[in-house]
């Protein structure tokens, strides 16, 4: 067994781990509470960042966008997420603070969400969802950062996953799509907008009256924190593994998300109302996996999850090629082959933290999320979106089934970094 890598992974525990507690109730614990917010801040950060594919029929109506156009305005604000998350969080890990970072970046974005709603074409479109999503970036490395240090060790893969995944699939993609799409047809797509962005002024008001900074984050952690260069974290095996299948992952999701409602819309013919029950549907599976695939990980390790449900990823886009006309089969396939969403707070936070010293957690995180966010999220739909122009939709979700498939390949060559099973392998 890799000593140093046994310390490093035991690392998490020993500088930033919290403790069993107890308590009268469920929200006396501080733990449940800050669960609870970041769940909900998830929630609201993915409404904003979302709102643009399920709104994309009526923009691409309206501003008459090829397919190109439409992969570039999907990629946009993942751009901007890769580069602000990779800045901000880095300055969140040197700076040993992470509230006033995680605080400005709801700020910001709910006062930036009304640029989308005053776009005129695709080029005032795209620089405002490149904003949002500067804005947006170091919510997800930031919040996970606190998590890590404010969770006992058994709930910590579930922890992760609800504050990532629970309310980013419940708000932004169960209930975002059938609300904004009613939205649209009754008032516009703009208003949508600005009603998307709104919350986030709430959010900013509960972290700052309900959650602590770490209290190890502005000492201990300061002291370490240059223990990871850049380079030490590139040269880490399991983050750059962890980065690479993030990027199928997240290619995978964001090829289905852009262009699943033109594939229904367009090609099958389904209403747009339709549409917007079957795409929260994708919501409704991010959901249950939040809980069910954190659960696994913790019980049977976070290799094996990552295994297992990105071979049923595979199911989503190809299953509902093979579906045709048939809605029930639609709907049964992505609740299925969705589940695949669980590992990506796995892959974008659990693992990459746990495989690096907790004072660099924060930068880690950002590091994956970028690469995927670039690679897959942002080059993704730009390649689909050629594929849909030379091929039609059907294309574009071929890809999406490809991308499943690299995913799979690359992770049986994890090592496992679950506490107590030997940490994380620290360098390539």
């Amino acid at each position: 067994m890799d000593i140093e890598g046994a310390k490093r992974g035991d690392s998490v525990s020993r500088s930033c781990q919290g403790q069993e507690r107890t308590g009268p109730s469920f929200l006396s614990v501080y733990e449940n509470r800050m669960v609870l917010v970041l769940a909900a801040a998830g929630g609201v950060a993915a409404l904003d960042a979302q709102a643009v594919f399920y709104l994309m029929p009526f923009i691409a109506d309206e501003f008459s966008l090829s397919g190109g156009e439409v992969g570039f305005i999907g990629s946009a604000v993942l751009i901007g997420w890769a580069l602000g998350g990779l800045v901000i969080a880095r300055a969140s890990d040197r700076a040993g603070v992470r509230l006033p970072f995680l605080i400005g970046a709801f700020l910001c974005f709910a006062l930036l969400s009304g640029l989308s709603a005053a776009a005129v074409g695709f080029f005032s479109l795209l620089i405002a969802r490149l904003l949002i999503g500067v804005a947006e970036g170091p919510v997800i490395p930031v919040k996970q950062a606190l998590v890590i240090c404010e969770s006992t060790p058994s709930r910590r893969a579930l922890n992760m996953g609800i504050v990532q995944n629970f309310g980013a699939q419940l708000i932004g993609s169960l209930l975002a799509p059938i609300a904004l799409v009613a939205l649209a047809e009754a008032a516009g797509w703009r208003w949508a907008f600005l009603t998307a962005g709104l919350p986030g002024l709430l959010i900013a008001i509960l972290i700052w009256r309900v959650l602590r900074e770490p209290p190890r984050a502005a000492a201990a952690d300061k002291a370490e924190v240059s223990g990871d260069r850049w380079q030490d974290l590139v040269a880490n095996r399991n983050i750059v593994l962890c980065a690479l299948i993030a990027l199928a992952a997240v290619g995978w999701f964001f090829i289905l998300l852009t262009f699943l409602p033109l594939y229904l819309t367009r090609d099958l013919h389904v209403s747009a109302s339709v549409m917007s029950v079957i795409m929260g549907v994708i919501g409704l599976a991010g959901v249950t996996s939040s809980l069910i695939v954190p659960y696994f990980a913790d019980r049977f390790g976070r290799r094996m999850a990552i295994i297992a449900f990105s071979a049923l990823g595979l199911l989503a886009p190809v299953g509902v090629l093979l579906a045709g006309s048939s809605m029930i089969t639609v709907v049964l396939v992505l609740v299925c082959g969705c589940q695949m969403l669980g590992i990506f707070p796995l892959l974008m936070g659990t693992v990459p933290q746990e495989s690096t010293s907790p004072a660099n957690g924060a930068t880690a995180s950002s590091l994956v999320i970028a690469v995927a966010q670039i690679g897959g999220g942002a080059a993704g739909p730009m390649a689909a979106g050629w594929l849909a122009e030379q091929s039609g939709n059907s294309a574009a979700l071929v890809l999406s089934g490809i991308l499943a498939v690299c995913a799979l390949t690359l992770a049986p060559f994890l090592t496992e970094s679950r506490p107590g099973h030997g940490g994380a392998l620290p360098t390539a």
